[in-house]
């Protein structure tokens, strides 16, 4: 089913709820399939070393968040991981704060629309963790990458800087 991009409204954040240094994308969607869903159910999913893959093609429906019908509305992250005992690494918090920001710009969604997967009204799960959902609720409040638990290179802080500027002009316009 067809996931328009005036469709996307939300980033749903996950974790795979197993253990984030040896769980691989191949058998979250060996596992997803079995399920009969066709295909892995996340748009993204990001593994300990903080590699992003791309699981379902953007502009198909998820099968992440049934509550809600965000499958309808959103893209789904998942990060490996039970971020209820263990915490994400630097390279995943990384990776998802680029994955965001890009995917936020693309689509025009607002950070108050980044949230955790149990954060959806009428979802009945724990996930993406207590440690996860912490963090997605820094990042939701505007804090930057260090506050939010992440330090990334002074460099990088300058250029994501440098590109927030310029859309809002590019917004003022």
């Amino acid at each position: 089913m067809e996931l328009k991009p005036t469709q996307i409204k939300y980033l749903i954040v996950h974790h795979s709820a197993t253990a984030r240094d040896t769980t691989t994308f191949e058998a979250v969607k060996r596992y997803h399939v079995s399920k009969g869903w066709g295909d892995i159910g996340y748009h993204y999913f990001i593994t300990g070393d903080g590699r992003v893959q791309q699981g379902r093609a953007e502009n198909v429906v998820g099968a992440q968040c049934q509550a809600d019908g965000m499958n309808f509305k959103s893209l789904g992250i998942c990060l490996t991981g039970n971020f209820d005992t263990e915490t994400p690494t630097v390279e995943q918090l990384t990776s998802l704060v680029n994955l965001l920001r890009t995917l936020m710009a693309k689509y025009n969604i607002p950070k108050e629309n980044v949230i955790g997967h149990g954060q959806v009204r009428g979802a009945s799960t724990a996930c993406p963790g207590n440690i996860l959902r912490q963090w997605v609720d820094k990042f939701r409040a505007g804090q930057g990458p260090s506050e939010a638990g992440l330090t990334p290179s002074p460099a990088v802080d300058q250029v994501i800087l440098l590109l927030e500027q310029a859309i809002d002009k590019l917004k003022q316009l």
